[in-house]
């Protein structure tokens, strides 16, 4: 009887002991640095337990942390036998790992953000090595930047008036926007407002030669005039399926534009005069 009483007391000690170092472990995998959690007399039974020490510094302040340091130094004489002691430790143990895991996630969120941006940073080709040929698809912007575009718009010759290199900026932004190469545009309005000095097309601020009822559409700024025909450009001259797409080149382009024979090779004349 004495042994089995001994086997017992070895059996019921090794279980306390067990789930000490458990609860401990849980708790420091929780985030929380426990420097004191228990004192033991000689007759080796718990009589006291603290959190003694909470190191701070690594927390971000946060209402949820200022509420876990208080429930920290609220576990005093905790009695392990108790169930709503150990109800309060599942309870505090879960608040924690959900912070924890809510800091790793917003930790998460800001770095993908930061790799989203770092993505969207566009690497453009020198203005050297833009070509341009007869056959070329006009539904793809050049590639330049558009420092380089506005660039080589001033240094155009046949710009005489200056519209051109004051728009240059926002030929380029409507370009990208609605996918049409700039050379292109520059050479439409070559042909069809003389390079934007025709006194008409410069009253409606329309240098494509847009018309409606056979007149020329009206526009309220030169800004308004250019996006309006790079955009009439993009959606139904060069998407595929759209009312006047007939290929992404000048000679489609001029199909429904103007016509097929005489209208094209004038374009890109126009085109390669940009670059002389």
């Amino acid at each position: 009887m004495n042994n089995k009483k001994i086997i017992i007391t070895m059996v019921v000690t090794i279980s306390v002991l067990i789930i000490c170092a458990a609860t401990m472990a849980i708790l420091k995998l929780s985030g929380i640095d426990l420097l004191k959690i228990a004192k033991s007399n000689n007759n080796n039974t718990l009589e006291e337990r603290k959190v003694a020490e909470i190191d701070l510094d690594d927390t971000e302040g946060t209402v949820e942390d200022k509420i876990i340091d208080k429930k920290i130094e609220e576990i005093q004489n905790i009695d392990f036998s108790s169930t709503s002691t150990n109800q309060t430790l599942v309870n505090f143990i879960s608040t924690s790992r959900a912070n924890a895991l809510n800091r790793e996630l917003y930790v998460d969120m800001e770095e993908r953000n930061v790799q989203e941006d770092y993505e969207e940073v566009k690497t453009y080709k020198p203005l050297s090595e833009v070509q341009i040929s007869f056959n070329m698809d006009v539904s793809k912007p050049t590639g330049i930047s558009k420092e380089d575009f506005i660039s080589l718009v001033q240094r155009m010759r046949y710009d005489r008036t200056g519209i051109l290199k004051a728009n240059a900026g926002v030929i380029w932004e409507c370009c990208q926007k609605y996918n049409v190469n700039e050379i292109f545009v520059l050479g439409i309005c070559g042909i069809e407002s003389a390079w934007c000095s025709a006194p008409q097309h410069q009253r409606a601020h329309n240098y494509a030669s847009l018309m409606s009822g056979g007149k020329l559409i009206p526009y309220a700024t030169d800004a308004d005039g250019f996006e309006a025909m790079i955009k009439l450009l993009g959606q139904r001259y060069l998407t595929p399926g759209a009312g006047c797409y007939h290929g992404a080149t000048i000679t489609g382009v001029g199909t429904c534009y103007c016509n097929t024979t005489t209208w094209p090779p004038k374009v890109y004349k126009c085109m390669q005069q940009v670059f002389q």
